[in-house]
């Protein structure tokens, strides 16, 4: 009995081969991507705890932060006091490079956020790394008196604010990516955004990513549009129910 088994032949294994390496080309991009927002997300969430355990710390020595005597002029000083001694830092940056990246930064919407530097945030520019890899750029607005900033409420001077950047001077160096910002209120540290309705909040397709930390703490990743427009969907479906109630 001949043998009936057919062997492939030089161009089906080509062209077999082809096929495979299209669709990894297309598949693996995506799953570093959707792998990369995941290690962007948990570093929020890390950036946050050890901001706030920091500032716990530091409180129960120094007494509460809205009696610190911090000034603008003199923030590298004031971090060595206040924040420096609960923080795992390796290294510090006053109005110099060498802590925060490359100096190009966008927001979310892929725009260039200009407020950023190399040498860090504000007047003076000051920024330091973490040991575990994050940079950070730390400002202080001693004299404020407003009430809201980057959708946190409750503040009072003076205001402390940092720009946490999760996986160093790795890019894309992008609000609401891996750039995710905390404030000091009366309740302690903020995420960003915390006190903003997620109809109003600055994340999101075409927003500028100042307010996403909040949304990272509360749902664990960075799928923006689909939480607010679950929020969307609830809020009509409970206006509808209140007006069905009304009229029965």
């Amino acid at each position: 009995m001949l043998n009936s088994k057919k062997a492939f032949t030089f161009a089906e294994v080509l062209a077999t081969l082809l096929i495979i390496g299209v669709i990894a080309s297309m598949t693996i991009p995506s799953l570093q991507e959707d792998a990369n927002r995941r290690t962007y997300a948990a570093g929020c969430k890390k950036a946050f705890s050890t901001f706030s355990n920091a500032l716990s710390l530091s409180e129960q020595m120094n007494g509460p932060s809205r009696k610190w005597s911090m000034i603008d002029n003199n923030t590298a000083k004031d971090f060595d006091e206040y924040w420096r001694p609960y923080l795992n830092v390796i290294k510090t940056c006053s109005n110099t490079t060498g802590c925060f990246g490359s100096g190009e930064y966008f927001q979310y919407n892929k725009s260039k956020y200009s407020s950023l530097s190399a040498k860090g945030y504000g007047t003076p520019q000051f920024a330091f790394q973490l040991a575990d890899g994050m940079n950070v750029a730390y400002d202080v607005y001693p004299n404020y008196t407003g009430s809201s900033i980057y959708g946190v409420k409750n503040l009072e001077a003076p205001v402390i604010y940092f720009f946490v950047d999760v996986n160093g001077d790795k890019g894309p160096n992008t609000l609401g990516l891996d750039i995710f910002i905390f404030l000091r209120n009366k309740d302690g540290l903020k995420p960003a955004g915390a006190d903003q309705p997620l109809s109003n909040i600055k994340c999101g397709r075409g927003k500028d990513g100042t307010e996403c930390a909040a949304m990272v703490i509360k749902f664990g990743d960075l799928n923006y549009d689909k939480h607010i427009q679950e929020e969307k969907t609830a809020s009509s479906g409970n206006s509808g129910n209140s007006g069905s109630s009304s009229k029965n």
